[in-house]
């Protein structure tokens, strides 16, 4: 363990980014936490933990309680210094995502979280979805402590799926982009890098790749498996029927 004695020598970023994600850790639902605890756990001193929170969210007592939007405010930092998959992990469910919504609110997308979508024989909620022009995502959270394996992520997708096609035929109803064809997104977002990125329809990524993802995402991405409205599913196919061989 590494232990900087000086107070007045530069802070090593990974020193910093223990000491953020400690905080966020053990500051969890509302725990008192204290300057010496989150040291230990960073592995640095008191002098350089104090410095690293105090320039972040200003002055810090000898024990103190983190509310959501702090403990939001250095994961976000956290991130930046590449500490993404560590911030997931120290995050509650509901944190996370909040999480994710800022990813999309930053890339310029409307966000909704927890939306209740129903049709004639189910119920599904959908833990955040986003809009932007003709895009419509459909993001559940997969906040699993364990790597994410192919059975359980195509059983997520499949549920992810249906649920974005309720919630397509709704807006259609509503008349929401009349002018436009909508192109819906289903996206499982895990803690951990699935071992493929697209399965039977669905987008599954990791928290570290999520935003490299949002950044290139775009209406024209052909590789991206974009789900139509059903009417527009339909036309398509009975298109490429007609333009068969006769």
């Amino acid at each position: 363990m590494h232990t900087y004695l000086s107070n007045s020598e530069p802070i090593p970023e990974f020193v910093t980014v223990r000491v953020l994600v400690e905080a966020v850790k053990l500051g969890k639902n509302n725990a008192a936490v204290t300057l010496s605890e989150i040291a230990k756990s960073a592995g640095t001193t008191l002098a350089f933990a104090r410095r690293i929170l105090e320039d972040h969210i200003g002055n810090w007592d000898e024990k103190a309680t983190m509310d959501s939007s702090t403990r939001f405010k250095l994961s976000v930092r956290a991130v930046r210094l590449g500490a993404l998959q560590q911030v997931a992990r120290a995050l509650t469910w509901q944190e996370f995502e909040s999480f994710t919504e800022e990813c999309l609110q930053t890339t310029g997308f409307y966000t909704q979280k927890g939306v209740i979508v129903t049709d004639d024989f189910r119920r599904w909620q959908i833990d955040v979805i986003a809009k932007k022009g003709r895009m419509v995502l459909a993001i559940d959270c997969k906040h699993w402590e364990s790597p994410a394996y192919e059975s359980r992520l195509r059983r997520a997708g499949e549920h992810q799926k249906l649920a974005l096609r309720a919630l397509l035929n709704k807006m259609i109803a509503k008349g929401e982009r009349e002018n436009e064809v909508l192109l819906a997104l289903p996206i499982i977002l895990t803690l951990f890098e699935p071992r493929a990125r697209i399965m039977d329809g669905v987008v599954a990524v990791s928290v570290e790749q999520f935003a490299d993802l949002l950044q290139g995402l775009s209406p024209y991405s052909s590789e991206l498996p974009f789900m139509l409205p059903e009417h527009e599913a339909k036309s398509s196919i009975c298109q490429r029927v007609d333009d068969g061989p006769d």
